[in-house]
């Protein structure tokens, strides 16, 4: 089992303040990686390092390596849009586009100019039935998205992120704002989507992440805790902060 990512020694700042320190792990191709922790134990700011969203911050830099396929990602010489195809974002709130679901599926693909090489209808019907939405939205495909249900408007922009065919996948609390329903069809449909793509989720909800990832990682004031295979680290953890805060007496 390869490794998609591997973090060497990565420490993140906000000018002066040290967001995270020194985080190793890796991230293993085409399996579920969970973040666990507080809030404001950075574990968003270290998913939006990976395809370098903080670099809109003024001030922030980085030190270590964050290495996808073996090449760091804040090398000089990447290229920060194709990175970002690379690697596709989905956010903690549903947020469509105020289009048609349609072009909201089609966004990606105009833009990077992939309808030279790939039929746009195709391209839309095979992202809509990766997430398990093309049979629901089919006979509405010009209505505006925004009138889909919060379930359906999530799965909807996550297949606007695999439209451009990424290699991973990162969520931001991609269920907070949803119900167990909805929650349990995006659970269900992580997992169909991580036999594609690699996925990095955040996550405060510690029985989501024991449900739905193969790895997790659990952070603390901006380091990382303790890392493993999530059956191991739940039934058994090696450090002391990590059980007492997955048994709810810390955090």
């Amino acid at each position: 089992m390869r490794d998609k990512l591997l973090v060497k020694d990565f420490s993140f700042f906000y000018g002066s303040f040290q967001a995270l320190h020194q985080l190793n792990l890796p991230v293993k191709e085409k399996q579920i990686t969970a973040l666990i922790g507080p809030s404001g134990c950075g574990k968003s700011t270290f998913l939006r390092s990976i395809n370098r969203m903080n670099d809109t911050i003024a001030g922030t830099r980085v030190e270590g390596e964050l290495l996808l396929d073996d090449h760091d990602i804040y090398a000089t010489e990447v290229d920060v849009v194709e990175l970002r195809q690379r690697v596709g974002m989905v956010f903690q709130r549903p947020n469509p586009f105020p289009q048609s679901i349609y072009d909201n599926v089609a966004f990606g693909p105009r833009v990077l100019g992939m309808t030279k090489t790939h039929n746009l209808d195709e391209m839309v019907e095979s992202s809509l039935r990766d997430v398990l939405l093309w049979d629901e939205v089919k006979d509405n495909l010009f209505g505006p998205a925004q009138q889909l249900n919060p379930g359906q408007q999530q799965r909807l922009c996550i297949a606007r992120t695999i439209a451009v065919r990424p290699e991973v996948i990162l969520m931001d609390e991609p269920c907070s704002a949803l119900d167990p329903v909805a929650t349990l069809n995006v659970e269900d449909l992580m997992r169909q989507l991580a036999k594609e793509y690699t996925i990095v989720i955040v996550t405060h909800n510690m029985q989501q992440a024991a449900r739905a990832s193969d790895w997790t990682g659990f952070f603390w004031l901006g380091k990382l805790v303790e890392f493993g295979e999530t059956g191991g680290l739940f039934t058994n953890p090696q450090q002391e902060l990590t059980e007492l805060y997955i048994t709810g007496r810390q955090g």
